[in-house]
């Protein structure tokens, strides 16, 4: 991709961002961005169709920027403590970042990382057993996630993830003990 359009999409979306802060997506206008951006309408739908497809590639980057600083991703059977104290850790460093990105639409941050969380999981997938756990511990994650983040009451960080890795190991140890024991 050409070194202007990088930039005018880095631009784009600074201004969004920008916007972002201070109200809902539903609510921010092409022309607002624009005039942010200092550029003109034209450009902006040279990138975008408009402000919603924006809104929807910053939200996936921001998924991205969390499953890649969450290196044992793919480790929640074998490993759930270290699963998720990488997942809680990528999110301390992009909570700020995911707090703008999502604000009042934390469901959209939900689906999205649970979306991610089955891709990564689909081809390790064993049983219908395990679908069932992956999909409890799926949706525990995301909610968990989102309550972190945007709860006004917010709760210790170490106490959160003790818990949910107690949790998790609970989950998966009685299988492990069920197959140590099968013949």
């Amino acid at each position: 991709m050409d070194l202007r359009m990088v930039k005018t999409r880095a631009q784009i979306k600074a201004a969004f961002l920008k916007l972002r802060e201070k109200c809902m997506p539903d609510k921010i206008k092409v022309k607002d961005i624009c005039e942010m951006a200092m550029i003109n309408k034209t450009t902006f739908y040279n990138h975008y169709t408009d402000s919603a497809q924006l809104s929807d590639e910053i939200d996936n980057n921001a998924i991205d920027r969390v499953i890649s600083d969450f290196p044992d991703r793919d480790k929640l059977f074998e490993d759930p403590k270290a699963c998720i104290l990488g997942l809680f850790r990528a999110l301390e460093g992009e909570a700020d970042y995911l707090k703008i990105v999502f604000r009042g639409k934390q469901d959209v941050l939900c689906s999205k990382l649970e979306e991610r969380f089955r891709s990564i999981y689909n081809s390790i997938r064993r049983d219908d057993r395990d679908n069932m756990k992956l999909s409890f511990a799926i949706g525990g994650f995301t909610r968990i996630i989102k309550d972190y983040l945007f709860s006004e009451n917010k709760c210790d960080i170490q106490q959160l993830t003790d818990t949910t890795i107690r949790m998790m190991e609970a989950l998966f140890k009685q299988d492990r003990l069920q197959s140590a024991a099968t013949p």
